[in-house]
């Protein structure tokens, strides 16, 4: 799992995170095909890294601004994918992005897989989370450059 505080108020940090046609921008060489609004239970989410590894994912729970649930149905991985958001004062939120049991299909244990995958997912997790903080802080400077300078 990776955590990160955001300065940005719950609600934001949450749109921000979960919008995951935007997830691109965040996990690098991956694109990102879903709604284009917020993401509702049923929806389909579907990741493409590399070009060569496809990613399914279902919502099964999406209750903005606190927490979206996942899970992943093929054809490659499976598991769950848990965000979860919550105020850290008035305008910063902790982010915990989590990869829950993700392992891969097929005949080897899930065990296994999910340890041999773990290192990875949990690195890319907080890339992704480090790459929407860094965001962040660069929108402030460009909209509030006098008040940042101090």
């Amino acid at each position: 799992m990776a955590s990160r505080t955001l300065d940005l108020p719950q609600e934001w940090a949450y749109a921000v995170v979960t919008a995951a046609r935007h997830h691109g921008r965040w996990i690098p060489l991956t694109r990102v095909d879903a709604p284009a609004r917020a993401l509702r239970a049923g929806d389909e989410v579907v990741g493409r890294s590399a070009l060569v590894l496809v990613d399914r994912m279902r919502v099964t729970h999406a209750d903005a601004p606190h927490e979206l649930r996942l899970v992943k149905t093929g054809p490659l991985l499976l598991g769950e994918v848990v965000i979860t958001v919550r105020p850290d004062g008035p305008a910063r939120a902790v982010v915990d992005w989590a990869e829950d049991g993700v392992h891969l299909r097929g005949p080897l244990p899930r065990r296994l897989t999910a340890a041999l995958l773990r290192p990875s997912l949990e690195a890319m997790t907080a890339l992704a989370l480090w790459r929407i903080d860094r965001s962040v802080h660069r929108q402030r400077r460009r909209r509030y450059p006098s008040k940042l300078r101090g």
